[in-house]
């Protein structure tokens, strides 16, 4: 029997962090510069599954029924199980990422769509992408307590998407290219934690914080329509704005402010934390002659690594 082999893309949201949670909605893209790739064989002759974590830094082997109960890898592939009505064959399955953790990029949701794909295709099970994405989701539960659902929906459709809890996710169509740059503070902090910070805030500041999330809500309908119309400035602009709004709301610190302001005197168009905040990743929009300035000087300015890559929409309707 072959090897089956799935991969799953990062993510990075544009515009919508946090608010998307309160049922406003948000836009994300897919990363397909940095994955998760999983691979699967049936154990011949070998008592237990075996896991295989494979990294640029780490290796490791484990036993599948050595994973804790709440293990994310645990957690898909058992969701996976549920749907076969007899014992799972013994399995090898090997995972490697390239998507930087706890960083807003992503990765637990990869993971869980891309072991959600493998695993459903090594039992015999042709699942849907709707079918993955409720599966994958349930991952997310684990992780981060009360998610939005955006990560493993942009992840498992692969495109750029509008997504809202209350409306059907729709694909956005992107005029032009988008060059964009996305720089590391070499700081952790898990999305769940900034999440419960924000519902904290809102709860103690309801007067404050409900205008500044609906404030972010009105960002995301005007940056889908300046990405449909290929308006890049203004796409820039509303970054700058919706990072402001999201330093309000408590989500922002000192390494992504620094970042963003570096991002911006370099000649960026526009530039914002990226994903839960307090650390992780931020994002900029440049012009492509500009865009090596850019990443030059947010490394001389902090930056732990630097990923460049380019968004280009489906241009349906041209």
């Amino acid at each position: 029997m072959p090897a089956i082999i799935s991969k799953a893309s990062g993510k990075i949201i544009l515009f919508g962090e946090h608010a998307v949670v309160y049922g406003y909605p948000a836009i994300a893209v897919p990363i397909d510069t940095i994955q998760v790739k999983v691979s699967i064989l049936p154990a011949i002759n070998k008592e237990q599954s075996i896991i295989k974590l494979r990294n640029i830094n780490w290796h490791d082997d484990v036993l599948f029924t050595a994973l804790d109960e709440n293990d994310p890898i645990r957690i898909s592939i058992k969701n996976v199980f549920a749907l076969i009505n007899q014992t799972p064959p013994h399995f090898e399955m090997t995972i490697s990422s390239s998507i930087p953790i706890a960083a807003g990029l992503g990765s637990s949701a990869a993971l869980a769509v891309a072991i959600t794909k493998g695993m459903s295709r090594f039992l015999g099970i042709y699942l849907s992408n709707d079918e993955i994405n409720v599966l994958a989701y349930k991952s997310e539960e684990i992780q981060h307590g009360s998610p939005s659902g955006i990560d493993n929906s942009v992840i498992t459709f692969g495109h750029p998407i509008l997504y809202s809890k209350s409306k059907e996710i729709s694909q956005i169509e992107i005029r032009n290219a988008i060059h964009i740059i996305l720089a590391d503070t070499g700081k952790r902090t898990l999305t769940k934690d900034v999440v419960s910070l924000v519902k904290k805030n809102l709860k103690k500041k309801p007067d404050v914080i409900k205008p500044i999330l609906a404030e972010i809500g009105g960002l995301v309908e005007k940056a889908t329509d300046a990405l449909l119309y290929g308006r890049l400035k203004e796409i820039g602009n509303l970054m700058v704005r919706n990072h402001i709004a999201l330093k309000k709301l408590g989500a922002s610190s000192i390494e992504l402010d620094q970042l963003v302001e570096s991002s911006l005197i370099n000649g960026a168009l526009g530039a914002k934390l990226c994903g839960g905040g307090k650390g992780g990743y931020m994002v900029a929009v440049c012009e492509p002659a500009s865009c090596e300035r850019v990443s030059s000087g947010l490394v001389s300015d902090g930056a732990t690594h630097i990923i460049s890559t380019t968004i280009v929409g489906s241009k349906k309707g041209k």
